[in-house]
Parts: C-alpha cells; structure tokens; sequence
C-alpha cells in the first residue's frame, strides 16, 4: 500500500514515516506533508492508496475534511484519522458518498504497530475500524436501534467494530464461525439494515449504526485506567 501521512508535529510525522509505517510490511511512505493544503495537492501525482492523518493539523482544514476531500478528487481507497480525543463517533457523521473506509486511532496507539496496519488494511477494503481502546470504553445509549440487539449481539458488534475477522471473533467469544455469521446475519435483521439503501456492505453499516448510536464512557469501572488516560489527553487539547 502507498501511504500518504499529514501531521503538522514535526517529529511525530518522522515517527509515523520511519517508527511505524516502514514497518508494516507491504507498505511504502509515498509522501509526507505538515499541512492539509499540501497534502491535497501533491494527491493526484503521488497516487496514494491510504491518507493516514492527524484529525488535528492546526490552522486551515483538518484531517477529516482532507480525508473527505482526498476521497471525492482522487482514487485514494482509505483514511486512518490519527487523534488524542475520545471521538471516534465522527466516523458516523462523514457524508453518505464517503462512508465506508475510514479508521480512527488514538494517536497513543501507534506503537502498536500491527493496529495500525490492520486499520490501513480495513479503510483499504472499505470497512471501518475503530482504536481497540475506544471500543472497550463505548457504550450504547438508552432508546436506540441497539435496545433491539442481545447482550451477546452488543459484544459481537462492537468486536467488528475492531476490525475483527469472524473467526477472530469466534475465537473471542468461544463460539463456531457459523454461529459467529449466525449473530451478524440477526444484527443486521435487527437493525433493519439493507445494503441496497446506502450503498455500503450491511456489515459496515451496522458498524456505523453502532458508532451513531453509542457514546465513550471516560468514568466506566470496566476500565477505569484507559479511562483516566483519556481524560488527561482530553484536557490537555
């Protein structure tokens, strides 16, 4: 994959080309910019395959509307938003004509290299993928379309929702993969989902629908240690 990167710190863009990209395999830092503007226009010519960028670039547009942007003009097939803030729900907010290929990451977790490569890989084919952390810390909010899924159907969603394969997800829960498809086929049921009303794989839909619908619980006691650390980076913006 080709992979352009935007980010305005200096020294974290180095990172991102050098500490992280480089080492995920079949991927090659085509270019990388400090500015949104920049990176819009060297686009065309550089012909990336995935825009990995901070969602905060500083003065002029931001990583979400480059991303928007990049999506309409040129052929690149994902984006990977890089952010210190807990909101991972923009993904539900993105235009219909660009929905589908967009991960979120805290910008902590790029240590985590092999995160980052499944995030790239995912907005790659078109799904959406959301930073483990955040994940653990969403929870759904009260007279939704989630009131009608199942405990085990919440669980199964929000695993997809990491990017997770069925038979990740199967392993996850101790379940076969047919059960696994068995629980996916009956959230998309539940949640009255189509894939020919917005062009998007049900899958990825359900994904979005979950996003839309949930909110980032920073107080949870099921994780009162990543919860504390995201308060910090939340003050701290």
């Amino acid at each position: 994959m080709r992979v352009l990167i935007v980010e305005d710190e200096p020294l974290y863009r180095e990172l991102l080309a050098v500490g992280v990209v480089s080492r995920i395999p079949a991927t090659t830092v085509i270019g990388s910019f400090a500015t949104a503007e920049e990176a819009l226009s060297a686009a065309p010519e550089l012909a990336p395959d995935i825009l990995l960028t901070d969602i905060d670039l500083g003065t002029g547009m931001n990583g979400v509307n480059l991303g928007i942007a990049m999506r309409r003009a040129t052929n690149v097939r994902g984006v990977v938003l890089l952010s210190n803030l807990a909101l991972p729900t923009v993904l539900s907010t993105l235009p219909v004509d660009v929905r589908g290929g967009w991960s979120y990451l805290l910008k902590t977790s790029v240590s985590d290299v092999g995160q980052v490569g499944r995030a790239m890989e995912s907005a790659a084919v078109g799904e959406v993928l959301v930073d483990d952390q955040l994940v653990a810390l969403l929870v759904s909010k009260p007279n939704t379309p989630l009131d009608r899924l199942t405990p085990r159907q919440i669980e199964v969603l929000a695993g997809m929702a990491r990017g997770w394969s069925n038979r990740r997800l199967a392993t996850e829960h101790r379940i076969t993969t047919r059960s696994v498809e068995s629980i996916i086929s009956n959230i998309i049921t539940n949640l009255g989902l189509r894939e020919s009303e917005d062009g998007l794989n049900p899958r990825v839909s359900s994904v979005l629908l979950y996003l839309q619908h949930a909110a980032i619980d920073l107080y949870s006691g099921r994780n009162s240690e990543a919860a504390g650390s995201n308060r910090d980076r939340a003050g701290e913006r």
